[in-house]
């Protein structure tokens, strides 16, 4: 579906155009337009080449899946693709991006993507109640739903910083092999978001420093804010996966502490009944000459000996704590 939102300069009066279609529509030059294209057909993403005449490499990577955000600077636009939350996704995975592709003119933004994305529903929403978005130019339009979409991660790294705590607090009470799949589940879920928010942080980068035409100095700094959260995003993804190393670390230290005490048990033990054993071995070696043999205690006696041999080597072991 395409939906355009028209802002007239001079009455400052905002209209909001559902469901149109391209081929009919008609603009003014003096006015400013968000053609935002949610879930579009094969026809209506037509108008990307049709209507706007966007370069063919940027329409082919506003069409394709691309994992990683970037900025291109054509003549007459910009091109940004930029990766929100996947709501549904991540639920499921820890974290999954969803792609939006923008174009940004002199006097028009494009926002297209293949799913519903709530930084762009809200700013929907907003246009429809009247906001006095469009005043300060279509490029703080822009910024609007950046910023947005940066804000929405902020929930998903307070959840992984929750499992962490929860995580860690399980790891020194009971260290199970659970405890280990979901520590590396989190390390899976940290480098996806490394590989999102990273290179989305040098996109607002580019947009905050330097010198487009499409973007005003007054906006800059906006967009400076935007990329100082995603700065600080980024340290947290950062540390956390800092913290996940040393979570695993710290398994594999505690569970072979544990192995070392199981052994260290086993050793015991064997350690106390190898002298009996060869006191039983002795006893067991059925010679008719043996002088304890035919002796009427020695049955007792030698119980008594392997028992003090025991305690013996017992109490020695606890003196020396061993056990």
């Amino acid at each position: 579906m395409i939906t355009v939102v028209e802002y007239d300069k001079k009455p400052k009066r905002l209209t909001v155009h559902e469901n149109i279609n391209w081929k009919e529509f008609q603009s003014d030059p003096e006015n400013l337009y968000w053609w935002d294209l949610n879930e579009p057909t094969e026809e209506e993403s037509e108008c990307l080449a049709g209507y706007f005449n966007f370069h063919p490499l940027a329409v082919d990577d506003c069409l394709a899946d691309i994992q990683y955000p970037k900025v291109d600077f054509y003549e007459t636009y910009l091109y940004l693709l930029i990766h929100g939350v996947d709501v549904d996704r991540t639920r499921a995975e820890g974290f999954a991006p969803k792609e939006l592709d923008i174009f940004l003119g002199p006097n028009y933004l494009v926002t297209f993507h293949k799913k519903e994305t709530r930084s762009v529903s809200e700013v929907l929403r907003r246009c429809k109640e009247n906001t006095p978005i469009f005043d300060y130019g279509i490029d703080f339009v822009l910024y609007t739903i950046l910023d947005i979409l940066v804000t929405n991660y902020l929930p998903v790294l307070e959840e992984i910083e929750d499992e962490l705590d929860k995580t860690e607090q399980e790891l020194f009470e009971d260290p199970k092999s659970t405890v280990l799949r979901r520590i590396l589940n989190l390390k899976r879920t940290l480098l996806k978001l490394k590989k999102t928010i990273f290179p989305q942080r040098e996109v607002m980068n580019h947009l905050a420093r330097n010198e487009y035409q499409f973007i005003t100095r007054k906006t800059q700094f906006y967009f400076r804010d935007v990329y100082d959260m995603l700065y600080r995003m980024a340290e947290m993804t950062e540390s956390f996966r800092d913290v996940t190393t040393a979570m695993v670390e710290t398994y594999l230290s505690t569970v072979s502490n544990r192995l070392n005490e199981v052994m260290k048990a086993l050793t015991l033990i064997t350690t106390i009944f190898m002298p009996l054993t060869v006191i039983t071995g002795i006893y067991g070696m059925n010679f008719a000459d043996m002088p304890e043999l035919r002796w009427k205690y020695g049955y007792f006696v030698v119980l008594c000996v392997m028992v003090i041999v025991g305690g013996g080597l017992f109490s020695y072991f606890r003196h020396r704590k061993w056990i």
